[in-house]
């Protein structure tokens, strides 16, 4: 019984320091984990502060200039059909204006010899009618054109001599042409869509 009492205490201490170290290991591994989590946490926050994070920076584009308005492309007007080119035509004359030195004429067609022949064949006319014509006229185009008259205008009627200057010329044209007859037709000179010259002509028999 003694000896069992002599031991006791020495087992408790023995015991007691055996949980004490312990602990104190325990405690020691427990720091350490929470030391190395410590390192861990700063070097990463080392890293992390030390890192530059650039901020983005979004450029504006830059806006390409306008291209210049490009010039509408330039309507040509359409060419006359009845405008006349630059020649000589035989042609009724419809009217004479004199203030406006212009006149109205009826463009024909004129046929000789032969061809007058042919032409009034063609058009069912008897040539025993028109054969001693001085010439065969063809009018199948009713469109009159009235054109100005140039200042220096050259107008021959039969009878008379050139007239001195467009206005006598062109009331002495009126006269001749006032009323209407086909007797006679005007071969006209145009130049430039202007007339330059008219000239009076027979277009029938006198017999």
């Amino acid at each position: 019984m003694k000896t069992t009492k002599v031991h006791r205490p020495v087992i408790l201490i023995t015991a007691a320091a055996l949980v004490l170290g312990l602990g104190a290991v325990g405690a020691a591994a427990a720091w350490g984990n929470r030391s190395d989590r410590s390192t861990d946490v700063s070097a990463a926050a080392s890293r992390t502060g030390s890192a530059t994070v650039e901020p983005i920076v979004a450029h504006p584009s830059r806006s390409a200039s306008p291209a210049p308005p490009r010039p509408s492309p330039s309507v040509k007007p359409s060419p006359d059909p009845t405008r006349l080119a630059d020649g000589v035509y035989p042609t009724y004359v419809r009217g004479v204006e004199v203030q406006g030195s212009t006149i109205t004429v009826d463009v024909l067609q004129t046929f000789f010899g032969a061809d007058a022949h042919r032409a009034a064949t063609e058009d069912g006319v008897d040539w025993g009618d028109v054969r001693y014509d001085p010439v065969y006229i063809r009018n199948e185009n009713p469109l009159l054109r009235t054109l100005p008259v140039a200042r220096g205008v050259k107008i021959k009627l039969l009878g008379m001599c050139m007239a001195p200057n467009r206005t006598v010329g062109i009331t002495e044209l009126r006269r001749a042409t006032t009323p209407f007859t086909d007797t006679f037709y005007y071969d006209i000179t145009v130049a430039g869509g202007i007339v330059e010259r008219v000239e009076q002509l027979v277009a029938v028999s006198a017999c």
